[in-house]
């Protein structure tokens, strides 16, 4: 019991990005209410049993007590104790017994305790999120635009983002490419409100994100991560995530354009087959697919795609780069790709160097210019071939 409790705090805590975006906390709220249910039946249980078995225990003890008397009265009797001195070995006897046994049931609680709390108030002392902010009554046109945008993590000097200025388009694909630390992540953790900016600001239909309340923020966006998080549940619960009233039809619309639909027809209960804990029944790229068969579901005219394809086979990458394809039209998309050849046909190309845009166009014009972007697709080209 304590270690389902365990997993669903820790599952929760590693997939608080998916619970935020796709409006899971009062789903996780009641599975967790479910199992600290359970834990607290098991303690009772666990606390009668140990009652049942106090009295023999203290039988126990009282038998030693009765051996031990009878050892001093005997050694009185034949005047090897004095009478003083077998009533202060009595007394003293009685006196130890009690504190000897609490003393050695407490250090386990004791160290429980401690390795429990800090863990506890560090999260208490963290700082909680915004909770003000104006609700949106419809769905958005996906317009973003990024002012003078800059983020530092803390503890760090050199800055993650400095005076990012970009505006996204309805419906327009955005790939953002670069090394390796060059900030994409950071960027894009930045549009649902994952991270706050040190300076300037980010708008969604020309309104500030920190004026719309995150529900409403997060509710216009669908996120596929490279580090995929799926949770102990069916099939059916994981592509339709945050959906109090799931759609059996939609959802079989998702996996179908995910190119999943082989793939669950062939579990032991199709849809509804318990996938483990993080889909560990599945393999990689099947996990991926899953992801994005939620992101499909949620129709979200904002869509962020961190590395989506990054664990599939060549095979399955085409057929779910032709589903994200269909996807993205219409839909205001944020892609990161380190496989330039995945990004080849976006709108546009943002090239990020330490943190600043280096440079910004299509695949062609960047090629043409023989700048950064040039540079990694020919390094990346001379690497594959």
């Amino acid at each position: 019991m304590n270690a389902e409790i365990t997993q669903t705090i820790e599952e929760t805590m590693r997939a608080q990005q998916v619970i935020k975006i796709f409006g899971g906390q009062r789903y996780e709220a009641n599975r967790f209410n479910d199992r600290s249910e359970r834990l607290r039946r098991f303690m009772l249980k666990t606390a009668s049993t140990m009652a049942t078995t106090e009295p023999i225990t203290q039988f126990i003890n009282s038998f030693s007590v009765s051996v031990i008397i009878m050892i001093a009265l005997s050694q009185a009797g034949d005047g090897q104790m004095t009478v003083g001195g077998f009533a202060s070995f009595i007394t003293a006897m009685l006196m130890t017994l009690t504190p000897l046994k609490h003393l050695a049931a407490v250090n386990g609680p004791l160290q429980r305790g401690l390795a429990a709390g800090t863990t506890v108030f560090g999260i208490i002392d963290a700082m909680p999120e915004r909770e003000h902010g104006q609700l949106l009554r419809q769905r958005a046109t996906g317009r973003l635009d990024f002012e003078n945008v800059g983020f530092s993590y803390p503890g760090q000097r050199q800055p993650a983002l400095a005076d990012i200025q970009l505006s996204v388009a309805p419906g327009e694909t955005v790939a953002l490419v670069g090394m390796s630390g060059g900030g994409k992540s950071t960027l894009v953790n930045l549009v649902p409100e994952f991270y706050t900016p040190s300076s300037g600001r980010i708008l969604l239909d020309g309104q500030p994100i920190s004026e719309i309340a995150l529900t409403s923020l997060r509710a216009q966006m669908a996120m596929v991560s490279q580090n995929v998080v799926l949770f102990d549940d069916t099939v059916a619960a994981n592509i339709a995530y945050g959906d109090s009233n799931p759609d059996m039809a939609r959802i079989e619309a998702a996996a179908k354009a995910a190119y999943l639909e082989e793939v669950i027809t062939g579990l032991p209960d199709a849809y509804q087959t318990q996938i483990g804990d993080n889909g560990m029944r599945l393999s990689g790229g099947q996990r991926q697919r899953l992801a994005i068969a939620r992101a499909i579901y949620k129709n979200a005219p904002i869509l962020i795609l961190d590395e989506a394809t990054s664990a599939l086979d060549t095979e399955s990458e085409r057929a779910v780069q032709a589903a994200l394809d269909q996807l993205m039209q219409g839909r205001t998309t944020l892609v990161i790709a380190h496989r330039l050849s995945t990004i080849e046909h976006a709108d546009r190309i943002v090239v990020l160097q330490d943190g600043r845009i280096a440079e910004t166009g299509t695949h062609a014009e960047l090629l043409s210019r023989n700048g950064v972007y040039a540079h990694l697709y020919h390094l990346q080209f001379a690497r594959e071939s």
